[in-house]
């Protein structure tokens, strides 16, 4: 049975914010006993040991949202392209939680984790997630052609990095990101693309249910896990919505 549309955006956000807001804990409690903690330096602002895994409860609560939304009939009817692009942006978002994941555990090189990122964002680029032009006022619309590549890996991971960046203050990175999924949101549903919405709203939910443990003083760091899917999903979600 098919649901109202406004009805799935509700779920997939309802879903993610409970979500997190419940696995948060365990997530916190699981990185204090195994150790997996940013500790304080000159460099830090913090004055205490922080878990930076909250982006394993972020992944789980968007994956968990747009899966429920998924099996209820949320995604259908899409034509192929679209389904292309909604794959290309949650497989992406899969990819690049997994490099930040793997930086948290085991402390990448910076070179190697940008290498990386550009892969899977080619890839990304590939499945349709893409800048394929650009409105220019007084000139209207310009065709990047295949300079749609390069701008779109500069985007994406320019992105990533970008709210990686902006993680160490207390409640910065997921309070930019929960504004920013909202706006997403709205501005999908006016130009009338559902999926890229759907992904907004279960990202919104995440962001601002992870939001309860990261104001100051706050309990816990999403980490490069949550900040590079959280900063990937919302620039695949302006491209493709």
């Amino acid at each position: 049975m098919q649901l109202p549309a406004e009805l799935y955006h509700f779920l997939a956000f309802a879903i993610s914010l409970a979500f997190v807001w419940w696995s948060t804990p365990l997530v916190r409690k699981m990185g204090l006993k195994t150790g997996l903690v940013d500790r304080p330096d000159e460099r830090k602002v913090h004055e205490r040991p922080m878990v930076r895994l909250g982006g394993v409860a972020i992944f789980g609560g968007t994956m968990l949202a747009l899966l429920v939304v998924w099996l209820l009939g949320g995604f259908g009817g899409l034509p192929p392209q679209r389904e292309w692009e909604v794959w290309g942006l949650i497989l992406g978002g899969i990819a690049f939680f997994a490099i930040g994941l793997g930086d948290d555990l085991f402390n990448l090189s910076p070179i190697f984790r940008l290498i990386l990122q550009v892969i899977c964002a080619s890839l990304a680029w590939w499945a349709g997630v893409r800048i394929d032009f650009l409105s220019i006022p007084f000139t209207g619309l310009i065709n990047m052609g295949w300079f749609s590549l390069p701008l779109t890996i500069l985007w994406l991971v320019g992105m990533v990095n970008a709210i990686n960046w902006i993680d160490g203050l207390d409640g910065l990175a997921a309070g930019v990101c929960g504004i920013a999924s909202v706006v997403m949101l709205i501005l999908s549903l006016f130009m009338e693309q559902p999926a890229a919405a759907l992904i907004a709203a279960a990202l919104a939910g995440s962001a601002l249910g992870f939001l309860r443990y990261n104001f100051n003083p706050a309990k816990i760091f999403m980490g490069d896990g949550g900040s590079y899917f959280m900063g990937f999903t919302l620039a695949g979600v302006a491209a493709i919505g």
